[in-house]
């Protein structure tokens, strides 16, 4: 468990970042009593609310996985809320990763919370994914 705040800290506090500063490492560290982070494509902030986990974000489609299993190593508790902070595929896509470990522990699904346009967003990922593949091919 990395010491997050230090890390955090020492940056601020000097000014120099001497070291990486989004760090990737898929680890989970607890920040304070009941709040845990996991350095993941995109961070997830984990708040046990005593009613359940309220996860922050849940990473990239391709790092939800590590995420559920890092937040797993940290507690057993059901999934209460997904929290999207935006709505970039990359903060919401591991939200797959949290449906499926809910169904397998028999949990109730996690609810969503987002802003009312994130919708919106979504559907316009649909429906200009080819143009996108095509402008980040470049």
């Amino acid at each position: 468990m990395a010491d997050l705040i230090g890390l955090s800290t020492k940056i601020v506090d000097s000014g120099i970042a001497d070291q990486p500063v989004n760090r990737t490492t898929g680890e989970l560290s607890e920040i304070a009593d009941k709040l845990a982070m996991v350095e993941s494509f995109s961070h997830v902030v984990t708040w046990d609310s005593g009613d359940g986990l309220v996860c922050f974000d849940t990473s990239h489609v391709n790092s939800g996985q590590q995420v559920v299993d890092s937040i797993r190593s940290w507690s057993a508790d059901p999934f209460n809320a997904l929290v999207y902070t935006h709505g970039h595929s990359d903060h919401v896509g591991g939200s797959v990763a949290f449906g499926a470990n809910a169904r397998a522990l028999g949990h109730q699904a996690p609810r969503v919370i987002a802003h009312k346009n994130v919708q919106r967003r979504f559907d316009r990922y649909r429906y200009t994914n080819d143009w996108n593949v095509a402008i980040n091919a470049r």
